[in-house]
């Protein structure tokens, strides 16, 4: 498939304004959910270690519960940042301008 072939039409002389914008939209959404999942995920890790360690609790609950939000936020990840046209997973650190998938531009 050509990198900017989605569906069979072409990215960047068929698609219509319209579907441009809803999938530039669509991966507004995931974005800010991104980033919303991590700040709740680092929120829950930083409370559940400062209980653990301020109250002194014994590290046989907090430490696997902290490995359970981890896990949670891993899970998370992976399957919130797709493409919303293809559903490949993104590239995270900006090492990639399109979808590895289909093609799209990303910015």
């Amino acid at each position: 498939m050509d990198p900017a072939d989605v569906d069979g039409t072409r990215w960047d002389t068929e698609w219509s304004t319209e579907q441009r914008r809803e999938f530039r939209q669509a991966l507004e959404v995931r974005r800010r959910r991104q980033l919303r999942g991590g700040q709740i995920i680092a929120g829950l890790l930083i409370v559940i270690v400062a209980t653990g360690v301020l109250l002194r609790l014994a590290p046989d609950w907090w430490v696997p519960a902290v490995g359970v939000v981890a896990l949670a936020g891993l899970v998370f990840r992976l399957t919130n940042w797709k493409c919303p046209a293809c559903g490949e997973r993104l590239p995270t650190r900006g090492s990639g301008k399109n979808c590895p998938g289909c093609g799209l531009p990303l910015d």
